[in-house]
């Protein structure tokens, strides 16, 4: 192989891997961006998931302080949703645990089909034991209502406002 052959595969072979190494490149700097804007719609989609969970709490909170829902109903569906705000953190908080307590105390209680299958006294049974439930923590949940309201205001507005501020954009 003469020199004039070698300088021509030589240039064959730059022009064929000069392209490719940028074909590679275009390509990481795409799965680069990827990820970045993976990570952006996930991080929104867990912000509105919280929100909508607080929005809940929030309504829920309000229609147990009007008595519009049963306290124990009110309480199970609080301590589900407490449970999936910023994983189950909340569920403990001193001045919420009623939610729990009364959950951890009748959430044995058959509810929806599963009630309808019951016999008559069954019913009686359990209603006896929900009221009694209800009538011990009566005032408790009647308090926790009023703080889990306030507890969604303060969480609502903490979401709303920016973790980091770019002082490029004026904000």
């Amino acid at each position: 192989m003469s020199a004039q052959d070698a300088v021509i595969w030589l240039t064959a072979a730059i022009a064929f891997i000069i392209p490719l190494a940028g074909y590679a490149l275009h390509l990481h700097f795409e799965a680069k961006r990827q990820v970045v804007l993976a990570a952006e719609t996930h991080e929104r989609e867990r912000l509105q998931a919280r929100a909508n969970v607080l929005e809940n709490l929030s309504l829920l909170a309000k229609a147990i302080e009007d008595q519009q829902v049963n306290p124990t109903e009110g309480c199970l569906r609080v301590r589900v949703f407490l449970d999936l705000l910023d994983e189950g953190i909340h569920v403990h908080n001193p001045d919420l645990d009623v939610f729990d307590r009364v959950y951890q105390q009748t959430k044995h209680l058959a509810t929806h089909k599963e009630r309808s299958k019951l016999a008559s006294d069954q019913i009686a049974k359990q209603d006896k034991e929900r009221e009694a439930v209800e009538a011990e923590f009566s005032s408790q949940i009647q308090q926790a209502a009023i703080k889990l309201s306030a507890f969604c205001e303060v969480q609502t507005k903490l979401g709303a406002e920016p973790l980091f501020v770019n002082a490029a954009e004026g904000k």
